[in-house]
């Protein structure tokens, strides 16, 4: 075997250092970009599920209802006294709070956490409000209950129709508070949707934000009750100074950026939690269900907290803008914009671009004329690959009743798929050119004629004869 001696010079030597530095030093820039792209998609607010000691839990933007995280938030769930926000909700919708309420012979022992109610004791609905809503009073719950349907059987039926308009689907409802009952479930996500639309009446959310409140002696009670709430999340309550672990440090429970909602506990739901809190023009809601103590609040406040400061807001579309124009197939073509009814704001970790984001327009599959303003004529969507970020009602811009109001012939003028100097429209110009010109022959050669007839009655007139004198 004969070897080969290769002779290196010393230039060979330094280029083949420089390209060992280039390829290290390209080996050191990609990895700067790879840990930097992951840090673009990276926060220390994100939350994992097993992060959470809940056994299921959401967070949704407050606005929008777009989920942000979910950890089994379709899982069947007891609810506990957060069954109480649905209650309450409905009870402001339909009755107004200067009511007076006559307790029944029933409410007063529900059993559980109570304002000490007594039958025919009078109180308003406000006055009862408070109670459920801020020291979670489930004799305050039947007794609206009572007072609103008649029975709570009754009220349970009213509680489930009006949880599914809110887009709570996947719920049962069996009482107005809470209690236990094998049949009254609901989810993670249900609660979050009831917990919306119930945070856009004013009403609630001055309720809701409540620390501190008095009933005044009544026509059966002599004395002041005085309530506080049970929502450790505000300074000054019990339990707003207990230490929970956040991102590595410890605080006080106790958290200024939260505005609501409810917690609850029974021995079969453990400690659940729905809360509410608000930065700038930002708000979200989190549900956790299943909690541990005061877990429950270390739960909802790294939930609430990736909302706030951990992904970033992105308008998309302004209220009532124009999404799509629907054009009908009637003479007319009649043309219909269709708008949405409130802004579109997608929440996107930082470093993501919103235009990479998919948007999916899908109409109802029968639209017919007239159509109403406000009338819903589908769903506008937007994905993040197969994942749905937000849907949300597109609604006609107004009243179109469709009518035929104009012929083929004008329908040159107003259509938009002919241009202005189209062969049609030149063929309709020059058919009515046409027009005009045997008119316009008609009637000269009518008045010809007529001329030539009087000429040749005056030739046949005998002339005059001349007198002589």
């Amino acid at each position: 075997m004969i070897f080969k001696h290769t002779k290196y010079t010393s230039n060979d030597v330094k280029n083949k250092h420089v390209k060992i530095y280039r390829f290290i030093l390209l080996n050191i820039v990609t990895l700067i970009t790879i840990v930097g792209s992951a840090g673009a998609f990276a926060s220390e607010y994100d939350v994992q599920a097993s992060d959470l000691v809940a056994e299921t839990a959401v967070l949704i933007n407050q606005t929008t209802g777009q989920v942000l995280f979910d950890k089994g938030a379709n899982t069947p769930m007891f609810p506990a006294s957060t069954t109480k926000i649905l209650t309450a909700i409905i009870i402001l919708t339909d009755l107004p709070l200067d009511e007076v309420v006559t307790i029944d012979a029933k409410s007063p022992y529900a059993g559980g956490s109570h304002i000490a109610l007594e039958p025919s004791e009078q109180l308003t609905v406000e006055q009862l409000l408070y109670a459920l809503l801020i020291t979670s009073a489930n004799d305050c719950a039947e007794a609206l209950a009572i007072h609103h349907s008649g029975s709570i059987e009754a009220f349970t039926e009213v509680m489930n129709e009006r949880a599914a308009e809110m887009g709570a689907i996947n719920s049962n409802f069996e009482n107005p508070h809470g209690l236990p009952n094998p049949d009254h479930l609901t989810t993670a996500y249900d609660l979050a949707m009831i917990a919306k639309f119930a945070m856009q009446n004013e009403t609630f959310r001055k309720i809701v934000r409540t620390t501190r409140y008095e009933i005044p002696p009544t026509n059966v009670k002599s004395e002041t009750r005085f309530l506080n709430s049970t929502n450790s999340f505000y300074a000054g309550m019990e339990g707003s100074n207990d230490l929970i672990t956040i991102r590595g440090n410890k605080i006080p429970i106790a958290y200024d950026l939260v505005t609501g909602i409810k917690r609850g506990y029974t021995d079969e739901a453990m400690n659940c939690l729905i809360s509410s809190a608000t930065k700038d023009d930002k708000s979200y809601i989190s549900v956790v269900l299943k909690s541990n103590g005061v877990s429950m609040y270390q739960d909802s406040r790294l939930l609430l907290d990736y909302g706030l400061f951990g992904v970033v807001s992105h308008a998309l579309i302004q209220k009532n803008e124009v999404v799509e124009t629907l054009t009908m197939t009637n003479k007319r073509k009649t043309q219909i914009p269709m708008i949405v009814e409130q802004s579109v704001v997608i929440d996107l970790l930082e470093g993501i671009d919103p235009t990479s984001i998919e948007k999916k327009i899908t109409l109802l599959p029968t639209i017919e004329l007239p159509v109403k303003k406000g009338e819903v004529m589908g769903t506008l969507a937007y994905y993040e690959g197969d994942k749905v970020l937000i849907s949300m009602p597109i609604v006609s811009s107004d009243d179109f009743i469709g009518e035929d109001l104009v012929t083929e012939a004008t329908h040159f003028f107003v259509t938009n798929e002919r241009p202005l100097f189209s062969k049609a429209w030149l063929l309709f110009i020059l058919s009515r050119l046409f027009m005009s010109i045997l008119v316009w022959r008609i009637v000269m050669t009518v008045i010809r004629l007529q001329r030539l007839k009087r000429s040749r009655l005056n030739r046949r007139r005998p002339k005059p004869s001349s007198a002589l004198d």
